[in-house]
């Protein structure tokens, strides 16, 4: 009885050290995400003001624009990529099938002209 009672100690402690183990690495992953997030060469503040002063010089950055409002709609959904996928589809299925088809017909045909000559 005491070796049960003084295995699962034993268990209690490792588990013990293994979640701080575990939460330590955890906080030094934080930390170097955080000095990673944090390290800028310049204040929010001063890097939005770069940037309506540099959309201010350059007439609007059209070089910056989202070319996505250039696209027509079918494009900007993606039909026509969907659209050809499709036939492709359909087209596979189709000569799938046909084949499928004609292999059948052909195994049972076998089957049927084999007749007694009379």
């Amino acid at each position: 009885m005491a070796a049960i009672v003084a295995i699962s100690l034993f268990d209690d402690f490792k588990t013990d050290r293994y979640l701080y183990k575990l939460i330590h690495r955890y906080k030094e992953n934080v930390m170097r995400l955080s000095r990673i997030h944090h390290d800028r060469p310049m204040s929010p503040r001063d890097e939005a003001v770069f940037w309506i002063e540099f959309t201010m010089r350059n007439k609007g950055a059209k070089h910056l624009r989202v070319q996505a409002h250039e696209l027509t709609w079918y494009q900007y959904h993606s039909l026509d990529v969907l659209a050809f996928l499709l036939i492709i589809d359909l087209l596979l299925i189709f000569i799938l099938f046909k084949s499928c088809s004609f292999c059948f017909k052909r195994c049972c045909s076998r089957k049927q002209t084999k007749r007694k000559a009379e």
